[in-house]
């Protein structure tokens, strides 16, 4: 009797197993799987720098996000570099790390202070040929929301969407008057109408015919102003905020605007900032060590980027 009330009992143990296998599965089935693809392009000074953005936005990702992130590289990337990125799949299970070295495609442009890297996004429509749409990050960011509001944004025509940036008569010289100048330090790229129209092949012809400071005079800030200035769309600022001090700054600084946003707008990104750019290097950041919210949240991100460098050297 004891051997068949065990029998039985395994039976009835084993259907149900089954049957929560099978209502879990269903619900998993029923989870809509996000996937957004971002890039940042570096060189091996900014493994770290990089890292700080990489883990905001994985830990501030929603549990159904996957991130698959492409990362711009030149011929001489180091080696442990591309340890360290790629050790970033082993940490984070909601990322996929692809690394794509350019080579030496910009050797030899207008760089002044800057570093060649600043160039590779031009590159993204043809070297990511089956994606088309894509977030650009530059590396001294937080991300402090999921992305998936930002990813999903309409065009409206437009072939790329950035922020109104404040120095905005960046294309006076070049006779381009034009009241859309945005800071390419965030973007949203419609890949799929920057390759269809040749976008990337115009970038580069601009390139090879205008190689020097009056051009280039923001690098490739001015060039993708110029190419495409029909064809840029604005974003909100909670997409791409800056860390400022106060509301006063915040508004001064955006009075230098040729189009301002309207109060309520920055109001908005100020205090449900999606994305926080930090321009202007260490020296900056320093300035507004302890004075802003937003300044701590780096901090906060620079110590586990440390943390997580030191652990996988």
């Amino acid at each position: 009797i004891n051997k068949l009330f065990f029998k039985y009992m395994n039976f009835i143990l084993f259907f149900f197993l089954i049957s929560i296998s099978l209502i879990y599965s269903k619900r998993l089935s029923n989870k809509q799987i996000k996937i957004i693809n971002i890039s940042f392009a570096i060189n091996n000074n900014y493994n770290l720098s990089v890292l700080v953005p990489l883990i905001s936005l994985f830990e501030n990702a929603d549990k159904n996000t996957i991130y698959q992130v492409h990362i711009l590289v030149g011929e001489s990337f180091k080696e442990e570099n591309y340890h360290l990125l790629y050790n970033l799949e082993k940490t984070f299970f909601n990322c996929f790390i692809n690394i794509i070295n350019i080579g030496n495609a910009f050797k030899n442009v207008y760089k002044s202070f800057l570093d060649e890297s600043t160039y590779y996004r031009l590159k993204l429509p043809t070297i990511c040929h089956n994606i088309n749409r894509m977030i650009y990050l530059d590396s001294d960011i937080i991300i402090l929301k999921d992305l998936i509001d930002f990813y999903s944004l309409n065009f409206n025509g437009n072939y790329i969407l950035g922020k109104l940036d404040k120095y905005s008569n960046g294309l006076d010289h070049l006779n381009i008057y034009n009241l859309n100048t945005i800071n390419c330090g965030v973007l949203l790229f419609d890949l799929y109408s920057l390759r269809k129209y040749g976008y990337a092949e115009k970038f580069m012809k601009y390139i090879e015919e205008h190689n020097d400071s009056k051009y280039l005079k923001s690098h490739d800030q001015t060039l993708i102003n110029y190419i495409c200035h029909d064809k840029i769309g604005i974003l909100h600022p909670k997409f791409h905020m800056w860390p400022f001090k106060n509301e006063s700054h915040l508004f001064d600084d955006h009075k230098k605007l040729r189009i301002p946003y309207k109060k309520e707008e920055l109001l908005d990104g100020y205090y449900n900032a999606y994305i926080v750019h930090f321009p202007g290097g260490l020296k900056y950041k320093e300035s507004l060590a302890n004075s802003t919210y937003y300044y701590r949240r780096y901090t906060e991100y620079l110590k586990k980027a440390i943390n997580y460098k030191n652990n996988n050297i």
